[in-house]
């Protein structure tokens, strides 16, 4: 059965000083320096992502479409999944210069993140994410047109005891600020 949710019954963490939340999108517009990663290869940790965030523990299929134009390196949308700060992943596009961005997955676990990806055209302006959860295994997929998706990444989280919050996002690490919006 299909259960749409609506934008405005959710919450936030770390909310952003401008958005426009109405209960079929949400338009972020991203503060700068803000970002989400967790110590590797950069030795720090950035929690201060805006995340609009809903808790399930069911077993669910979780889709969005997000629509943007990364201003910087590193911008950066799209959904996460968020037990603790040591312990979420995320799946969205980053922008890397104008030739390519990425499609990127973060799993992280004991306070350390790991990143894979593939690259992107940077003309690419829109992407549709799926997330599948079953007993605390996840499946992300990512579609240029949402109908046709490829799967990406394939991980188990640990709960530790915490509810699931699943959430849209965006974040610009550097000093940018660009819009994304988020959709279905």
């Amino acid at each position: 059965m299909e259960k749409r949710i609506s934008f405005l019954d959710l919450q936030w963490i770390n909310e952003p000083k401008d958005k426009i939340v109405k209960d079929k999108s949400v338009l972020i517009s991203t503060d700068p320096k803000t970002n989400l990663w967790n110590q590797t290869y950069i030795n720090q940790t950035h929690h201060n992502a805006p995340m609009l965030v809903f808790e399930d523990e069911d077993e669910m299929t979780l889709t969005v479409k997000v629509d943007f134009h990364h201003l910087k390196k590193y911008d950066q949308c799209g959904l996460v999944v968020y037990i603790t700060e040591g312990c979420w992943f995320k799946l969205c596009v980053e922008a890397m210069d104008a030739v390519a961005s990425k499609v990127i997955t973060v799993v992280t676990q004991n306070g350390y993140s790991d990143q894979s990806s593939m690259n992107i055209a940077s003309q690419i302006h829109s992407m549709y994410f799926r997330i599948h959860h079953r007993n605390f295994t996840f499946l992300a997929q990512n579609s240029f047109n949402g109908i046709h998706y490829k799967d990406m990444r394939l991980f188990h989280l640990d709960p530790l005891g915490q509810r699931l919050k699943f959430s849209i996002f965006a974040a610009s690490p550097l000093d940018s600020s660009f819009d994304a919006k988020f959709t279905e």
